[in-house]
């Protein structure tokens, strides 16, 4: 849910307070030095980490009361810590001794609604040792395990609804974070890895009952980054921070499991995976994000529904590249979705197909474009404008089609183009090409006519129409090239459309 995944996000970032320090070079590291970098780091990226007391005597910081507190966008946010003790060692580096429970609350109000938000970290075994090499800085960092509770209740005017849980518990950690790297000492690294990672939440509303559970095996990340200039004034936001990263979380394997009671009756949902891939990536001027699984299977019993549904597929992944930072500038973005080798098992197929019509070849859909845009908002940076948002928040420049291609019953479509837009009109008017393809297409109207899903007379109007903007080129082989010219024209094979 996107609340429970801003909430963990939040939560990254506060937990992020011991895994991190500000970029500098040191000759040897010392408890009072690390506590200050704490310090100046987090309080640049727009919150207030303090302690109620911090006591140094003999090579030993205890720091009582440590807190972390942050607001951004209308959420508020505070993170205790407890008591945390850094205490030097011979060998020069410093060994960081938290509590095994630590405790956030969140409040934010959207659209109307309050939401709270506890989420309480636990650990066992957890061993953070901070030590200086080179003109950097290292956190060795390890835990058997690691465990994030988000406890979550919306209130809408005097109603408040049931409490919600999201658990994240991940097994086996080891990381090791380096920060003060490149020339000017702005660059850090982080490496990790988790025997495994569990994620389950449970939900309960007006008789709707759901248990979620996904968990993933053999999981790794390697992320790297910038620290930029020191904000020149309040951090508000993403865009204010001046940080870059670049980085991918993977995945040697995962099961899904969905229980739950819908209106209609019980739902059951289940599915594994071989392996998968997140990237994130923070630019100057664009937020990124992609995700993908391969060799996927997923069962369904869908109240209301009279067969179980069964699906594989070899690859399935989207992608997404958003704009943000300065209004007015021209920025980029894109968007990517594929879904390889889908298949269906013949109980579904024969539900629509019992004759088998149809060509049960598996179904493949892969859409890739990108373009670049001018924003009329900062959609990270003004969370104000964002609320009031009344229309489109930017303009299209420029849009390429890179691939359009949608296999399925025999049929073939592709597609590729370049848009631009020159200029800003209520509706887009485009200048540039679209190239199509159709392999197939006439055959498998003739096979769906057969199945009686369409008359035959809406289908010989379909291959007028089709006939009439395309050209042929072989055995039910189309092609048609659509043209945009200035002024809203358009024309499909040089004959004029609008």
């Amino acid at each position: 849910m996107p609340k429970q995944t801003f909430a963990l996000t939040r939560l990254a970032g506060a937990a992020a307070l011991l895994l991190a320090t500000a970029p500098a070079a040191w000759a040897e590291l010392q408890a009072p030095t690390l506590w200050q970098d704490w310090q100046d780091l987090y309080n640049r990226l727009g919150g207030t980490l303090g302690s109620q007391s911090a006591e140094y005597s003999n090579g030993k910081l205890v720091l009582e009361g440590l807190n972390y507190r942050t607001e951004m966008g209308g959420v508020v946010s505070r993170t205790d810590f407890g008591s945390v003790t850094m205490i030097e060692q011979p060998d020069g580096s410093v060994v960081i001794e938290v509590p095994t429970e630590s405790v956030a609350q969140t409040s934010s109000i959207a659209d109307g609604a309050q939401i709270d938000q506890s989420i309480t970290t636990r650990h066992q075994n957890l061993s953070i040792v901070a030590r200086d090499e080179g003109e950097g800085r290292v956190y060795d960092i390890a835990a058997d395990t690691i465990t994030i509770e988000v406890d979550s209740i919306v209130t809408e005017g005097d109603q408040a609804g049931e409490p919600y849980t999201v658990t994240m518990r991940m097994a086996g950690a080891e990381s090791e974070y380096r920060s003060g790297l490149g020339a000017d000492g702005d660059g850090f690294a982080q490496t990790s890895r988790f025997d495994g990672l569990d994620i389950a939440s449970n939900y309960s509303d007006s008789g709707d009952e759901f248990n979620f559970t996904y968990v993933l095996t053999g999981v790794t990340s390697d992320f790297e980054g910038t620290f930029g200039g020191i904000p020149a004034g309040p951090v508000k936001g993403l865009s204010d921070m001046n940080i870059t990263y670049d980085g991918t979380i993977g995945h040697s394997g995962s099961t899904l499991s969905m229980v739950g009671l819908a209106p209609g009756g019980p739902l059951d949902v289940s599915g594994t995976s071989q392996g998968g891939a997140m990237a994130l990536n923070l630019g100057e001027e664009s937020l990124g994000y992609s995700i993908s699984s391969t060799g996927g299977k997923f069962s369904a019993l869908v109240p209301g529904f009279p067969v179980p549904i069964n699906i594989s597929m070899a690859e399935v992944g989207s992608a997404l590249t958003l704009p943000f930072g300065e209004p007015g500038v021209e920025k980029p973005f894109g968007l990517q979705i594929s879904l390889r080798d889908l298949v269906l098992d013949d109980t579904l197929w024969g539900m629509f197909d019992p004759t088998g019509q149809l060509p049960r070849d598996p179904a493949t859909l892969v859409l890739d474009m990108d373009g670049s845009a001018v924003m009329n908002i900062d959609v990270f940076g003004d969370p104000e404008a964002v609320a009031g948002m009344a229309e489109s928040p930017g303009n299209l420049k420029t849009l390429t089609l890179n691939q359009l291609l949608l296999n399925i019953a025999g049929a073939e479509l592709r597609g590729s183009g370049d848009l631009d837009f020159p200029t800003e009109t209520p509706i887009p008017e485009p200048v540039g090409t679209i190239e199509l393809a159709l392999d197939g297409g006439f055959t498998l109207i003739d096979k769906i006519v057969a199945l009686g899903f369409i008359p035959a007379q809406q289908a010989a109007f379909v291959k007028g129409m089709a006939g009439a903007i395309t050209r042929p080129v072989g055995d039910d082989q189309l092609e048609s090239t659509i043209e945009f010219t200035p002024g809203g024209g358009i024309s499909a094979n040089g004959m004029p459309l609008k």
